[in-house]
């Protein structure tokens, strides 16, 4: 059986619908500044702004889902309401403040699949009580500042990577913040790292589901995975290069469907449109691609960084060093680059196909007037044979026209055919006399004419 990565996932819908309320109104910002971790980053009132669109949201909104790992105790919690999503939070920060023992790892899952308003950015379909909570937790008000942004499908946020020292220069937490594509037909994603010496937060937003079924395997299997360092980030990776394959295969199938097609019956006109499609099909998946690219790079970057600070001498947090994730990393970027290759290469093919449209069009078009021409030619041949006919007869008719015109005007009778015989009058010479030379002087006229 063929494993279809996109099951379960429903038709994109168009979330560009936007707020009239002005979004320079004055909000409360006050509990917004309280969450700040970098003031110079966020924009509290366009936070404030979007929280407030929130307000009252009505249908399928987004779902959380949490999962909680404590040493080697699993706990997951799915479509929790914000009730119970703000008790969880506050065992958590009651943690951060008292920490076990044991190591732990929090991630808050929330999709937003099945809510009113579609994908990310520009959902207002998240209710803001969720927002609030989860801002409480520790998500990043960078990333609220980006689902409201109403240009965020074109202007990405930038990969960050933040930390913090104690009074005395120690690691305090490392945090780590990006956004990214998961293919055309599952929209955009969020993931935001925080660590602590003891305690792991994920927030993902719109996380692969196929990326998290993998995870949940994983972990069934061996709960050490929720201990490896960026493995949530990998995987996520990898899956949306699985995507990007995805979409980069169905365009190059229509593709092949128009380079193998060269029969006469091809629709220019139409062939050329779908070709001029996937012309900018191509040219979006690059830049995809490319920034697809350059996100490998930024993890594999942090996570260098990230190792280098926890297992400092002067940090020594506890960390899994089984497994250096740079290697993962160098293939997933490895991957990537070959679709990237693959998208410039297809888009050159596809420019290559739009112009042989254009030079066989050029040579059904030449082929029809040559035809054309053809068929002219034997059009004239049987005009001229007409012409000819019509000038014979005209001929003919101009040498009888003068005698039976002047017979009929002087009523010339010659001939009497008697008793006696046939008799002819002595006045006979009058009609040749005549005839010929207004006969003559018609063929001059006609000659003339002509």
């Amino acid at each position: 059986m063929v494993l279809n990565r996109r099951d379960g996932l429903k038709a994109k819908l168009d979330w560009r619908y936007w707020p009239s309320t002005p979004a320079l109104a004055n909000f409360d910002t006050s509990a917004l500044l309280e969450h700040a971790r970098h003031p110079e980053l966020e924009d509290h009132q366009h936070i404030a702004w979007g929280l407030a669109q929130c307000e009252g949201t009505a249908g399928k909104v987004a779902a959380v889902d949490v999962l909680d790992v404590v040493g080697t105790d699993v706990t997951w919690k799915s479509g929790i309401r914000d009730d119970e999503l703000e008790k969880m939070t506050q065992v958590h920060r009651k943690t951060a403040e008292a920490p076990p023992p044991a190591r732990s790892l929090s991630v808050f899952f929330l999709s937003t699949l099945e809510s009113r308003a579609g994908w990310l950015p520009g959902n207002f379909s998240i209710c803001a009580r969720t927002l609030r909570i989860l801002q409480q937790a520790g998500l990043s008000s960078t990333i609220l500042d980006t689902l409201f942004a109403k240009e965020g499908v074109w202007s990405k946020m930038g990969n960050q990577c933040f930390t913090e020292n104690d009074a005395n220069g120690a690691l305090d937490n490392f945090e780590m913040c990006y956004r990214y594509v998961c293919g055309w037909d599952t929209g955009f994603g969020f993931t935001q790292l925080l660590r602590t010496r003891s305690q792991t937060i994920y927030f993902c937003i719109n996380y692969p589901s196929q990326a998290l079924k993998r995870f949940k395997m994983y972990l069934d299997r061996d709960v050490k995975f929720a201990y490896r360092g960026f493995f949530l980030d990998a995987l996520s990776a990898d899956e949306c290069l699985r995507e990007w394959q995805l979409d980069i295969g169905e365009r190059r199938r229509r593709l092949l469907e128009h380079e193998r097609s060269y029969s006469d019956n091809i629709d220019f006109n139409e062939a050329t449109k779908q070709l001029h499609k996937l012309s900018y099909d191509w040219n979006t998946l690059s830049q995809d691609c490319r920034d697809q690219g350059e996100q490998l790079a930024f993890l594999s970057r942090t996570y260098e960084k990230y190792m280098r600070r926890l297992c400092d001498a002067g940090n020594a947090w506890d960390v899994d060093k089984s497994h250096d994730m740079r290697e993962t990393f160098e293939v997933l970027k490895s991957q990537c680059d070959n679709h990237y290759r693959w998208t410039q290469v297809y888009k050159e093919r596809t420019n290559i196909r739009i112009n042989l449209l254009f030079h066989l069009s050029a040579q059904r078009e030449s082929r029809t007037s040559t035809q054309i021409a053809a068929s002219n030619a034997i059009i004239a041949e049987q005009t001229q044979r007409d012409s000819a006919s019509m000038i014979t007869m005209a001929a003919v008719t101009m040498l009888f026209l003068p005698g039976t015109f002047i017979s009929a005007i002087l009523s010339t009778t010659f001939f009497d055919y008697g008793d006696d015989g046939l008799s002819v009058s002595r006045k006979w010479w009058i009609l040749p006399a005549s005839t010929i030379p207004t006969t003559i002087g018609v063929f001059a006229v006609w000659l003339a004419w002509r």
